[in-house]
Formats: C-alpha cells, sequence, structure tokens
C-alpha cells in the first residue's frame, strides 16, 4: 500500500493543521478525511487529531515544506470518524468560536477512545421506574407533536421552543416524538442540564427505548463512555442522553434534538472551547435535517426573541397535567424580622405541617458551606483568599476555609492574624449550616443535602436524588441542583431563602437568572396534589419576585425586553467579551488598553460597538488581575479571523499574559 500524506488538526492554539505520514498495512484501509489518529506531536507521543485531507506520498519522501515527516501512531476505528453532519458541525465551531479546528475535536470523542469497559454494558439506575402505562396526550401536546411530527416525516429541519408551565408535560412530548423518530428508523438526542438529571431521566427514557438508550456523561468510567459512543456510532444505540458532551454522539441519521431546560446556564460550557450546547444543537439539528426541540418553563429570553420573530415555532403547554393547579406563593418579608437559624415563622409552621403529614420538602439556598466569611470580633478583619481578594467560606466538615474560586484552602487560625488576639464569627450562612439547624429544629426529621459538596464522589448526585425520589428522606436542602427539572411526586412545601439573592449581581441577566431560578425551584411542589411555596427576601415588592410568586412568565418578559432594548443587550445584540490576565496589574491593563485601540480602529462599522476596557467585577481571581472588554454587534466571518489572529498577536511576546475570548457570554462579571 502506498504511504499516506495526512493534515490533521491538532488541539492546540495554532491555526494551521500539521502533515504526518500514515504507513499502512498491505491490503489494509486507508485513512479518509475525518478519521481520528494518534500521533507525536513535540515530546508528546500519543496525541488526538482529525485527518481533515489525505494524499499520496511516494515512496521514500522524508520530508514535506521542509519539515521532517513523523508517523502517524495508529489510526483509530471507524466508530470515532468524524463525518456528515459532525464534521460540519465541527467545522462550523469552529468558525463561529474563533478556534484553531483542532481546538474544538475533542468534544467529538470520549476521553482515551477505544478504552475497553471493565463492566457490564448496562447504565445502572436506582431511580424508582414509572409504570409504562398509555398517556393520552392533552389537546396542547397533541398540537406540539404534531408541528414537530409533521416537520420530522417530511425530513426537513425544524426548531421549536416548547414553553410549558412545570409539570405540563413537556418530558411526554419529547419522548412522544423520539419515539416517531425511532420508528422511522431513525435517532434522537435529549439534552439535560446537569448530571443530576440524567439518571431520573434515563429510568423514564428505559421503560420506552430499552437497550437502544445510554446515557453519556463524565459520571461514567472512560470505557463505559467509550461503548456508548461505539454502540451509537453502529447504530445499536438510537437514543443518547445526557449533558453538554451528549450532544457529540456518532448516532446514525439524527431525527430528533431535546434540549430540556433550555434556558439553564450550565449548557454554556466554561473553559475552551465555549460552546453553547443549545446553539450547537440547532446547527446539528440543521446539518442533519432534524428536528430540535428547545424545552423550559422559563425560556432564555434569545429564544423567547427568536420565536415572536418566526425563526423556530412556538408550543405552548399552559396547564399542569391532570388539571392540577400551580402552587401558591407565599412572600415572608424579612426585613426587621429577626431569625437566628434563618427560617421565618411562616416557614417553620409549613415545615412543621408537611413533617406532621408525612410528606417532603425542598429548601432552596444559594450558598455553600456553614458561613460566607469568618469575621476577627476584636479589629473585625475578614479571612481572605491569597489568590483572589475574596472572602472563604468557612465549612464546618472538614473544618476549614474555603476559596470557592480557585480552591486555595487553609485551617481555622486559632487567632487573628492581623491583632493576634480575638474570637472569629461566622458571617451569614450555606447549605451546611441550615442543615445543622434543621436536624436541630427537628431531630427525628430525615435530611438530605445536595451542593458541590456533597456530590464530589462519583454517583453522589444519583444517589442523594434517588433516596430522596424513593421517599428515605423528609428534606431535601440544596443549591441550584435541586431546581432544575426534578420531578418528586411526594413534595408539599418548597421553601426559598434569600429569593432576591442574585437581583444584585452586576450582569444583564441577573433579573432573568433570578426568575428562572425561584419559578423552576416553586414548580418542584405541587404535582401530584396540593403545594405550597415560601419565598424569604429582604425584597418583597421586587418586579421580579411578585412575577415569580404569580408563575406569570409573559408579564415578566415584557417588562425586561425593554429594559435589553434600551441597553443593547442580548437579545437584541450579540456580546463577545475579551478577559486579559496576568499576575502583573499593570501588564493586565496596558495589554488591555492596546487591545481596545486596535478594536476600536478596525471595528468601525454601524452595528459594532467597544466597551471597555475595566476591571472585572472580581479584579483578581487564582493570582490573576483581569480586565475586561465588550463588543456589541455580530461579527462578520472576516472580522472573526482578524480578531482571533489579533488576539493571538497580542498574547505572543506579552509572557504571563493571557487573553480569553467568549463568543455569547452568559455573564459579564
Amino acid at each position: 500500500m502506498t504511504d499516506q500524506l495526512l493534515d490533521v488538526a491538532l488541539p492546540v492554539p495554532l491555526p494551521r493543521t500539521f502533515s504526518y505520514r500514515y504507513r499502512g498495512q498491505e491490503d489494509g484501509p486507508r485513512a479518509v478525511r475525518g478519521d481520528l489518529v494518534e500521533v507525536p506531536f513535540g515530546r508528546r507521543r500519543g496525541v488526538l487529531g482529525l485527518v481533515t485531507g489525505t494524499a499520496a506520498l511516494a515512496d521514500g519522501v522524508l520530508e514535506h515544506e521542509g519539515a521532517a515527516l513523523r508517523d502517524v501512531v495508529r489510526v483509530l476505528p471507524p466508530e470515532y470518524r468524524v463525518t456528515g453532519d459532525r464534521w460540519r458541525l465541527a467545522r462550523w465551531l469552529a468558525d463561529y468560536y474563533m478556534l484553531p479546528l483542532g481546538e474544538v475535536v475533542p468534544l467529538f470523542h470520549p476521553p482515551r477512545p477505544g478504552t475497553k469497559m471493565r463492566a457490564s454494558g448496562a447504565i445502572e439506575t436506582d431511580f424508582p421506574l414509572p409504570d409504562p402505562v398509555d398517556i393520552v396526550p392533552t389537546p396542547d401536546q397533541r398540537r406540539a407533536l404534531d408541528a414537530a411530527g409533521g416537520a420530522l416525516a417530511r425530513g426537513e429541519y425544524a426548531a421549536f421552543l416548547l414553553h410549558g408551565v412545570t409539570g405540563s408535560g413537556k418530558t411526554e412530548v419529547y419522548l412522544t416524538l423520539m419515539e416517531e423518530a425511532l420508528a422511522q428508523g431513525r435517532s434522537a438526542v435529549y439534552l439535560l442540564p446537569e448530571i443530576a438529571l440524567t439518571p431520573q431521566t434515563l429510568a423514564r427514557i428505559h421503560v420506552r427505548f430499552g437497550d437502544r438508550a445510554a446515557a453519556i456523561h463524565s459520571g461514567l468510567s472512560a470505557g463505559q463512555r467509550c461503548a456508548v459512543h461505539e454502540a451509537a456510532a453502529r447504530g445499536e444505540i438510537r437514543v443518547v442522553v445526557g449533558p453538554r458532551s451528549a450532544l457529540f454522539a456518532p448516532v446514525r441519521d439524527l431525527g430528533v434534538v431535546v434540549v430540556d431546560e433550555e434556558h439553564e446556564t450550565s449548557y454554556k460550557q466554561d473553559e475552551k472551547p465555549r460552546y453553547h450546547a443549545r446553539h450547537a444543537a440547532l446547527v446539528r439539528g440543521r446539518e442533519a435535517k432534524a428536528v430540535v426541540v428547545l424545552g423550559s418553563a422559563t425560556p432564555d429570553l434569545e429564544s423567547v426573541a427568536n420565536a415572536r420573530e418566526g425563526r423556530f415555532g412556538l408550543c405552548e403547554l399552559k396547564s399542569r397535567v391532570g388539571g392540577g393547579e400551580m402552587p401558591p406563593v407565599e412572600i415572608v418579608d424579612m426585613r426587621g424580622a429577626p431569625t437566628p437559624d434563618g427560617l421565618s415563622a411562616p416557614l417553620v409552621d409549613a415545615l412543621d405541617e408537611v413533617l406532621a403529614a408525612g410528606r417532603q420538602t425542598i429548601l432552596y439556598y444559594n450558598r455553600r458551606g456553614f458561613a460566607r466569611v469568618l469575621q476577627c470580633r476584636d479589629c473585625g478583619e475578614i479571612q481572605e483568599c491569597p489568590n483572589c481578594d475574596i472572602g472563604l467560606t468557612y465549612h464546618l466538615r472538614p473544618r476549614r476555609l474555603l476559596c470557592h474560586y480557585c480552591g486555595h484552602t487553609r485551617s481555622v487560625p486559632e487567632t487573628c492574624p492581623e491583632c493576634g488576639v480575638g474570637e472569629f464569627v461566622p458571617g451569614g450562612g450555606g447549605t451546611e449550616k441550615l442543615e445543622l439547624q434543621l436536624q436541630s429544629r427537628w431531630p427525628e426529621a430525615r435530611i438530605l443535602r445536595l451542593d458541590h459538596d456533597t456530590t464530589r464522589r462519583r454517583g453522589s448526585h444519583r444517589r442523594i436524588l434517588a433516596a430522596f425520589a424513593r421517599g428515605e428522606a423528609d428534606i431535601l436542602v440544596g443549591t441550584q441542583m435541586v431546581a432544575k427539572g426534578h420531578h418528586f411526586p411526594g413534595v408539599d412545601l418548597v421553601g426559598v431563602l434569600a429569593a432576591d439573592d442574585g437581583l444584585a449581581m452586576p450582569d444583564h441577566r441577573a433579573a432573568e437568572r433570578s426568575f428562572q431560578l425561584l419559578t423552576q425551584v416553586a414548580g418542584r411542589t405541587g404535582r401530584t396534589g396540593a403545594g405550597r411555596v415560601v419565598f424569604q427576601t429582604y425584597r418583597p415588592e421586587d418586579p421580579v419576585i411578585l412575577a415569580a410568586a404569580d408563575h406569570d412568565y409573559t408579564s415578566f418578559v415584557d417588562a425586561e425586553l425593554p429594559v435589553r432594548r434600551a441597553l443593547d443587550y442580548p437579545p437584541i445584540r450579540r456580546l463577545l467579551r475579551v478577559a486579559v490576565t496576568s499576575r502583573r496589574k499593570g501588564a493586565a491593563e496596558e495589554a488591555a488598553e492596546q487591545l481596545a485601540a486596535a478594536l476600536r480602529a478596525n471595528l468601525k462599522r454601524p452595528g459594532l460597538t467597544v466597551l471597555g476596557p475595566a476591571p472585572a467585577v472580581f479584579p483578581r481571581l487564582q493570582d490573576r488581575y483581569r480586565t475586561v472588554l465588550l463588543v456589541k454587534g455580530s461579527l462578520r466571518r472576516a472580522e472573526r479571523v482578524w480578531l482571533a489572529d489579533c488576539l493571538r498577536s497580542l498574547k505572543e511576546g506579552r509572557r504571563g499574559l493571557e487573553v480569553v475570548h467568549d463568543v455569547d457570554p452568559i455573564s459579564i462579571y
């Protein structure tokens, strides 16, 4: 067999491909575009790259374009080949997010591809399985299925926003549409915002699709993820469910993509490549001629704008399945009300009633740890992180001070480092403190806590949520993890501590995020009977709090969109954020000023605005000073290419300088 010259895109920040020689076996398969290959790069032997082009290589040729050719270590099996709609999606991701193609390649394969699975192929779930009963769609569900199913039957791309109140049966619409796709010989991808939701949803999916469905997420071993990837490529698995990474599964003839809880910020990856899975799902659906369904009780305002302008079809589920009412919400004014344990009298009374009735409660408190800060009683000094200039959070189990931004940890000092005397006073609270206070007030209650600290071990999400779903706990305390799409029929009460906590964030999405979280967590109750919700707040008259208490999404949108329009923020105009960071404050500021001047000189056309530079809201994180610029408006392809080159040039020659760009950022702080 004649040797081949392969052009390979590698996961390095260089806008080029690299040439390698492939010496295949006699009469063996040749490498083709889209193959995943393992090649040496620098001192590393096993770097995974994507073949972007091939050519015959004459015998005896040892170099190409003046560089010595190195040999491909191996070509991975065809199950790892990137072709068709996945190839086109990869090219789009690289172009839109201003990255070399090689830097998006890791999205398209599991870690350590080719790893064999030691355990059985079954994906375990210990959630109670729902009964496989025949479900008659409601009229609203039927209308949604007719619209999406019609596009599926025609084999054409279409996007739909499924806006349904909590408990309105959005999941049943997804599953029925996926059944229609499988009946046509096509496949489906079901995206969820959190690993924590995957086992509960997978239990429902297994009832419908059996072994044709499987999950892909970071909680699985490398061997498990590889097994699912390979089975999907062979057509043995037709439904893949999971968070962001599931979108890139090589399912055959993709027919339906579901993005459940499409408003969730966790669909945006916070490290390179900083893509948004909702946007990428729409592109993959377009390239596969598939139907994409974005579902939420509180859709992202950008999705609402797309539906109102006709780019998405709009399907609405306005009432709960079975005719249940939305739970009443009581707003408790915390101003001037002393509550040593953070629980108001109305919330305590409600907890007493629910516990006496043998029903369940969810308490949402979006703060981890025992106390937000630890302060010296004598001099008032707060224990701060040496890397981030942010107060360290006090954790009781284990007893330590922890920075939630860089991970710095230290033991609690015996005396104040500033004054050398005094004792420390914990300030503020968190889920850990709330759990202990609940145990003290209701010693007989069974309490579980769901936050980052209790879910570090593999499978811990599943164990905690499954235990609560089986009724093995009376109270579930947690951060945002408890608000995201769970279905617990036994929950009669939801309590929200610090309902106004996110409203003061310096971000244009602060009101939207707060409304979404409050509405979503309130929707966890009243699914199978009477339910009630208590919002504790220091801002009881805030329009966001009032709209969430009324379950009135329309009034919130109608009030928020004019604000966005006045400020030219999404969905009115797109955003690009550039952060310049350095260990030296002056270096970051100087480089940011140079970049701002270059942007203003080259992005002059109407519709583009450059803001900044300005210090980030948290000016120093992880021992790096941060200066931020914003570009408002949609960049053309030539402008994206120029900007990517500009950012690379800025970084070159400046030791220790980092320049990070984020297209369509979900926050600007």
